[in-house]
């Protein structure tokens, strides 16, 4: 027992190591910056509104309102994304954690390398360390397995699908493939499956108190600790009003080759397939009659499919997408360690096998989210935020020293797609953001433009190329006496 708890808390060290360690390393995804500015206006008491055209549940807002207010922040010009981000890699290490509630029904080889597995995902990992929504609805989503798994209290699965309604308007896949796998299953059984009205004997009262949770905890959130009421229409409105951003549609098998095909980029080679190739090993062992624990495998199988396929259909795309589906399959995996061979050789080559598999995660892990976090090459990197953004903040402080009696305000941006510029310019209360340059632009001392301004300010202002996201690169247009008087300066 001793061995089985130590063993346990290395993996949680590791997923904690994994997740936490340099936390506000990799600079703000765009998909960051908007979340955090949504985040921002909550904790200055402007409330929350759900937006139901284009932004998601507000769980991940109250996380990071929360959080912000612990570590001291007050104001949109103070926060900080660390502790934004440690939501979510708190999210990401409690998801580690939930294969211990399976032990006793499916054994602690099978949960300790499931969680494993989990723990060094190099795609959960990474998305672990953003403040995104995904890693919330993986957390919720596997709680709801999780509660199955106890076999006991399962009026909390209402309090687990609640939050993920809350979390993100995706739920309804996830919602549908359960349903789906389990009715499949229950055919599966033939003469065995138990009539419906049995079924509701034995778990109507717990149905009925989940339901009632559910909505108790989906529509709190949306209508902002019942508010504004008009929030329980939006959660349902988003499914008729929502509009993607453009500039994400992907072919159908676009995430099959993700998760299952291997990829060169920039030398470095990439492969996450293992684990797809033993919980396909998985399923299929389970339709064995000598298979230990067949309804629960067929389940997540014809649940992780269901998902996938649904995933596919929909042309937008992006690999976060992919957390929760892929947390299915990290289980299943976890449970082909019941199939281990029965002879010693066979069985000591296959612990070296699931060995190399934890390695070959932990490259690269190691790869994606430390050594080459926002590069091309990175696999895991979908339209990453230049690391030359990084040395904004420090670059303006100069500028805004060399001149001490001019103001470098107001601070106009010029253009559109300029996200997560507004995180970097939060601390200046002057900035103005325009489709098109307004009128007097060559008097404003610093001008950040996602198009040519070169008629308009070439007379006035200096510019100065800068990165702001994969492909897309800004200007900086910084007028003559701020740029004279930074260079004089940097002479003396």
């Amino acid at each position: 027992m001793t061995r089985l708890a130590a063993c346990w808390i290395l993996v949680l060290a590791l997923a904690g190591a994994l997740r936490f360690h340099d936390l506000g390393q990799r600079p703000l995804h765009a998909d960051e910056a908007t979340g955090a500015r949504i985040t921002g206006r909550a904790l200055e008491g402007q409330g929350y509104r759900f937006d139901p055209t284009h932004y998601h549940g507000p769980v991940l807002h109250r996380l990071g309102q929360l959080a912000s207010l612990a570590a001291g922040h007050r104001r949109w010009a103070d926060m900080e994304i660390t502790p934004l981000r440690a939501v979510t890699a708190g999210a990401g290490l409690l998801t580690v954690a939930l294969p211990l509630f399976g032990v006793r029904r499916y054994g602690q080889p099978a949960m300790l390398f499931a969680a494993l597995l989990l723990a060094t995902s190099p795609m959960l990992v990474y998305y672990s360390r953003m403040f995104i929504h995904e890693t919330l609805l993986a957390l919720f989503g596997l709680l709801v397995f999780a509660q199955l798994s106890l076999r006991r209290h399962l009026w909390l699965i209402g309090l687990w699908a609640g939050l993920m309604w809350a979390t993100k308007e995706t739920f309804v896949i996830s919602l549908a493939a359960w349903a789906a796998a389990a009715f499949a299953c229950w055919l599966l059984l033939g003469k065995n499956r138990p009539h419906p009205r049995e079924l509701l004997r034995r778990h109507g009262r717990d149905a009925a108190l989940g339901l009632a949770v559910f909505l108790l905890v989906s529509i709190g959130f949306y209508t902002d600790g019942f508010r504004h009421g008009r929030g329980a229409w939006d959660a349902v409105h988003t499914y008729f009003v929502y509009h993607p951003t453009e500039g994400h549609e992907k072919p159908f098998a676009w995430y099959l080759q993700l998760l299952g095909l291997s990829e060169t980029r920039g030398g470095l080679w990439w492969w996450t397939g293992a684990p797809l190739l033993l919980a396909i090993l998985t399923a299929v062992r389970s339709l064995s009659p000598r298979s230990p624990n067949p309804a629960t495998v067929r389940f997540l199988a014809i649940a992780t499919l269901l998902h996938l396929l649904a995933y596919s259909v929909i042309s937008y795309k992006t690999p976060w997408l992919m957390v929760l589906p892929l947390a299915h399959i990290l289980l299943l995996a976890g449970l082909s360690v019941a199939f281990f061979p029965k002879r010693p050789a066979l069985r000591v080559a296959a612990g070296l096998g699931l060995a190399g598999v934890i390695a070959w995660q932990l490259v690269q892990t190691v790869r994606s989210s430390f050594q080459f976090p926002t590069e091309a090459r990175n696999r895991f990197a979908y339209v990453p935020t230049s690391p030359d953004i990084a040395g904004l903040t420090p670059w303006l402080e100069q500028l805004d020293a060399a001149q001490p009696d001019l103001p470098l305000q107001p601070i106009l941006v010029v253009g559109s797609d300029y996200w997560p510029l507004p995180w970097y310019l939060r601390r200046y209360e002057q900035v103005g953001f325009y489709p098109e340059p307004p009128a007097e632009i060559d008097r404003m001392p610093l001008v950040f433009a996602t198009g040519d301004l070169t008629e308009q300010l070439i007379a006035t202002h200096v510019p100065v190329p800068r990165g702001l996201r994969d492909g897309l690169p800004i200007t900086v247009w910084v007028r003559s006496d701020f740029w004279d008087a930074s260079v004089q300066k940097s002479h003396d």
